[in-house]
């Protein structure tokens, strides 16, 4: 991996609308990120920024810098009824430089401040810095903080999702959370067929959610659509040679047979 820049911009908007999900806004703090897992659907959208889903999406950070003001006069209009926001749903808002840029401290805080319900999703440990602006939004209009753990062997883990921290520590912070009352879930998502999609892959991590305090427990088979495809057989044929027939003959499209699906759920 290359050098990681961070491309400071303004974004118009920080609200998405968002249609065919279990929630209908959502918000990026950034696009792009460091934790360069191999099946991330969000490649895909790097290409909109004129970047690539390989080496780009790793390395070259776009950071909205004026996300929270922008929020801020958003959540503001007499027009917005409150209704949940998803943070996390096309890079992780937790990333390394969360550290630096501390955006999503401060969109948790513009939600808290206008009564604003929010779901994040992320595989990062940074996340125990705002436990005290959670556990206010837990506590008041709402909060739901999922953790996305794919498997908890080391080996695998560091070949599949090399920037990320290490699953034992997100399941502590997830830990954490829960006994300070902020709800929390874990995400087997996405189960990679003929690496993670074993029973005993699948129990292991069932178990130790609800070992850390975890209240809900979801999965997903993995998708790959155009440009994360091309990345993620380049992956395959890289460390897994012998499973690259078998993935081009499942994922002739984007999705794997229903067959399949229905077996892992």
């Amino acid at each position: 991996m290359g050098r990681t820049t961070y491309i400071e911009t303004e974004c118009r908007t920080a609200l998405n609308r968002v249609s065919g999900m279990p929630f209908r806004w959502s918000l990026n703090p950034y696009r792009g990120c460091v934790h360069g897992c191999h099946y991330c659907y969000a490649r895909a959208s790097h290409a909109y920024f004129g970047m690539n889903a390989d080496e780009d999406f790793e390395t070259k950070i776009v950071v909205k810098a004026n996300m929270p003001e922008v929020l801020r006069r958003e959540l503001a209009r007499p027009s917005w009824i409150r209704e949940r926001v998803a943070i996390g749903t096309a890079s992780d808002a937790y990333q390394p430089c969360e550290g630096r840029y501390q955006l999503t401290r401060q969109v948790l805080e513009a939600l808290r401040d206008y009564a604003t319900p929010v779901s994040i999703v992320t595989k990062s440990t940074l996340i125990l810095r705002d436990l005290y602006v959670l556990s206010e939004l837990a506590q008041g209009p709402g909060a739901t903080v999922y953790f996305t753990i794919t498997t908890l062997d080391d080996d695998l883990w560091r070949l599949i999702e090399p920037g990320t921290p290490p699953p034992h520590k997100r399941l502590k912070v997830l830990r954490r959370l829960s006994e300070a009352n902020v709800p929390c879930g874990v995400f087997l998502a996405p189960i990679l067929p003929g690496i993670t999609d074993t029973v005993e892959s699948i129990d292991a991590v069932a178990a130790a959610a609800k070992a850390h305090g975890a209240a809900s427990f979801g999965s997903a088979v993995l998708r790959l659509a155009p440009l994360v495809k091309e990345h993620y057989f380049g992956f395959v044929a890289e460390t897994f040679p012998d499973l690259l027939p078998r993935y081009e003959r499942a994922y002739a499209g984007t999705n794997i047979a229903s067959d399949y699906q229905a077996a892992i759920q």
